[in-house]
């Protein structure tokens, strides 16, 4: 049985929503947990890292000008190493700069975010979001539709209530034990990015006969990329 609880980052607002496959479970009935293996990860700083009480230089402001720009400089199809911190919980996405970088090759590690489409009504599924920018200058908005690249070994939040994990799928994270914001209190090592067979489910998640560790997995790409997880248990 798999429970699928995921959350759809958008900007300035989000939503918890149920993904469930073969068969549906009831929001009040989750899955029994088992205790998962403890697992290696590679200690990325590409992957979001984030700990409580940092501090450091007063960020300056973003020039209003330089910005709208660097916006309109992105296209359709570009790779970003973007995501979203976590930081403004589900109500609302962080995104982890204030002003685009320049993109990356979508098949390097860095690559977070690919953008979908530009300037349009942005598709909403499990894994997408948008990023839009309003120029005080020109008083024009310029709107990035983004979905999220995965990596096998990294890492992203998770929100643990009871045996339940709704995934922050838009979030990045280092993959090491340390406080994470508030709301999320889980760390979810991604274990597999798969082309999701048909009927996919959590057992599809499994890498060897027998297999008995506890994946929380969701349908991400329309459907089409099974994303399996565990809860990461690393030090």
């Amino acid at each position: 049985m798999l429970s699928i609880l995921t959350w759809l980052g958008v900007s300035n607002a989000g939503e918890l929503k149920d993904l469930v496959a073969d068969p549906p479970p009831s929001r009040s009935s989750p899955a029994p947990y088992t205790p998962s293996p403890t697992v290696r990860t590679p200690d990325d700083p590409n992957t979001g890292e984030w700990s409580a009480g940092e501090s450091g230089p007063e960020p300056s402001t973003p020039d209003p000008e330089a910005t709208e720009e660097a916006f309109q400089a992105i296209s359709a199809g570009d790779c970003l190493a973007v995501y979203d911190t976590g930081r403004g919980g589900t109500a609302a996405v962080d995104w982890s700069v204030d002003v685009p970088p320049d993109p990356v090759s979508c098949a390097d590690e860095q690559a977070q975010v690919q953008v979908t489409a530009t300037d349009t009504a942005c598709p909403t599924g499990f894994g997408k979001s948008y990023w839009s920018y309003w120029s005080s200058t020109t008083g024009d908005t310029t709107k990035l539709c983004l979905s999220r690249v995965y990596h096998v070994n990294y890492c992203l939040l998770g929100q643990q209530s009871g045996d339940s994990v709704s995934l922050a799928l838009m979030t990045a994270v280092a993959c090491r034990r340390e406080p994470v914001p508030v709301p999320y209190n889980q760390i979810m090592h991604i274990t597999g990015v798969y082309r999701a067979p048909a009927g996919a489910d959590a057992n599809s998640c499994r890498r060897a006969a027998g297999d008995q560790t506890r994946y929380w997995a969701a349908l991400v790409d329309d459907g089409a990329t099974l994303l399996c997880t565990t809860i990461y248990q690393g030090g």
